[in-house]
């Protein structure tokens, strides 16, 4: 329906009212930051500028379709009609009309948007000097005439917002840099709690029509409070970007480029070095339900599954009694050998060409796997995660009383992925050379295994019953002076980019 209706327009027709509709994947990621930054399902939820609802269409898939307050506007009828008729048996309201010009009636817990994209030269004069004087009564801001609409989206929609409400934009990352983005910056540090600022890599183009860098902004409607950090993320998703760092809003001038944030470099002493600085940190796979997606020898012959639907994939770190897992042509040597069930083919061609396996499928349908939150949604829900093998494993929670050590460093010579009970070492792509020379890798390995507990344990979290647990990014923060030596030595240490997973 979006292509039917572009088509029907020119380009220059949609330049003038800035309609470049947000890419669904692209949607959907937003939402699904939106999400665990919500921390619920039952939230409000407005779109100043819903096209043919693409965001309303992530909510629904992310946040679930239930009787949620939401609301659209949509200024041009040629989009509304048939966006109305298509939505008309959802819980949603839709309005035809010009957001800028409306007064709330209702507040709403979240907003997330892509704002129309107008330069200024298609703004109406009259329009302009409205929307200017609108934002220096509210804000006591003056914004300059070469500002783009979508600027003005941004400083005047939180009045929708309820105290605490979270608004997300998608809007080109040119405000950072250019001097009427002066406005936008100063209302984002002085009248509303900056949360994130995501930039996608210049090449990275979001939108197929459109020549604009993008970036998404994250910001929370409290009045600011304190020295606060703020996160700056480049390239990739803003779920999973390249690069990130935090920068305290003392250390944002309104003058300087933003940008450069994402570019500069930094001198570190050795001293400063932190495992962050080489290595990404993720959990291992959700798999949604372990009882179904993890097989033994067993189960495969049972149901006469192929090799394809099946990755090797390492048991419990309580059968791992050693911190090393030696391999056999891939296949970890280990007590309990178990195996990820991972099949993307429709169930279609299960049926005609893997019977048995299909049998399987339906098994996990009689157990009510597919309805679990992890696998409704994914398609098909019987597939899993695409991981590769970490070199070096670690469990994330261990108890203090028992024999292996906390926060054990394994090192993993085999093709197995894991669940997410291990968090996974990842070297950044430029030390990824590092970890291929077999020597240096067991050099830092034992490095990582000489860190004192009571070093790690400072940045993991405390349970009751002497459990402790360690998070990706507090493993990051782990002190890593021996590992610097290793990967760089002291003097490529001083050129370390800005840019670490903090």
């Amino acid at each position: 329906m979006q292509d039917s209706l572009d088509a029907q327009k020119t380009q220059k027709d949609r330049n003038v009212l800035g309609q470049f509709s947000t890419p669904f994947p692209l949607a959907l990621d937003m939402m699904t930051y939106m999400r665990q930054l919500m921390g619920r399902d039952d939230v409000s939820f407005i779109e100043p500028s819903i096209g043919t609802g693409v965001f309303y269409s992530a909510f629904t898939e992310v946040f679930g379709n239930r009787r949620q307050q939401v609301l659209g506007f949509e200024i041009d009828p040629h989009y509304f009609n048939p966006t109305k008729d298509f939505w008309k048996d959802s819980p949603i309201e839709l309005r035809c009309s010009d957001f800028l010009t409306q007064k709330p009636d209702h507040l709403f817990d979240m907003l997330v948007a892509n704002p129309p994209y107008v330069r200024h030269h298609h703004i109406e004069n009259e329009i302009k000097v409205r929307l200017q004087n609108e934002i220096l009564r509210k804000t006591g801001i003056r914004i300059s005439g070469l500002a783009g609409l979508y600027c003005y989206f941004m400083m005047l929609s939180s009045v929708w917002l309820k105290e605490g409400g979270v608004s997300c934009w998608l809007v080109p990352s040119e405000f950072m840099d250019v001097n009427y983005g002066g406005a936008v910056k100063r209302y984002l540090l002085n009248h509303v709690e900056l949360l994130h600022i995501h930039r996608f890599k210049a090449d990275d183009l979001q939108f197929a029509d459109a020549l604009v860098s993008s970036c998404i902004v994250v910001y929370r409607n409290n009045k600011p409070v304190g020295d606060r950090e703020v996160k700056f993320t480049l390239g990739g998703s803003i779920n999973n970007p390249e690069t990130d760092k935090l920068m305290r809003i003392s250390q944002l001038e309104v003058d300087k480029k933003w940008t450069n944030i994402f570019t500069q470099e930094v001198q570190y002493d050795d001293q400063q070095a932190k495992l962050g600085d080489f290595f990404t940190v993720k959990r291992g796979i959700a798999t949604g339900d372990n009882n179904f997606f993890i097989l033994d020898k067993e189960t495969i012959e049972r149901y006469e599954i192929p090799q394809r639907f099946l990755r090797p994939i390492l048991p419990s770190p309580r059968y791992i009694k050693e911190n090393r897992i030696d391999s056999d042509h891939g296949m970890p040597i280990v007590p309990h050998q178990q195996f990820l069930f991972c099949c993307s083919s429709p169930e279609s061609i299960l049926k005609e060409h893997y019977p048995k396996v299909w049998e399987y499928i339906c098994l996990g349908y009689e157990r009510g796997v597919q309805k679990g939150y992890i696998c409704s949604r994914r398609t098909p829900w019987y597939s899993c995660e695409e991981r590769e093998p970490a070199a070096i494993v670690v469990p994330y929670m261990g108890r203090s009383e028992t024999s292996n050590r906390l926060f054990r460093f394994i090192l993993n010579t085999s093709k197995a992925i894991t669940t997410n009970v291990y968090l996974l070492l990842y070297p950044k792509p430029q030390y990824v050379h590092c970890v291929k020379d077999e020597n240096v890798l067991e050099n830092i390995w034992h490095e990582l295994n000489a860190i004192p507990t009571e070093t790690l344990s400072r940045n993991g979290r405390f349970y009751g019953g002497g459990l402790r647990k360690m998070e990706p990014k507090e493993l990051m923060q782990t002190p890593a002076k021996g590992i610097a030596n290793l990967m760089i030595g002291k003097q490529e240490f001083q050129q370390l980019s800005l840019f670490n997973d903090l």
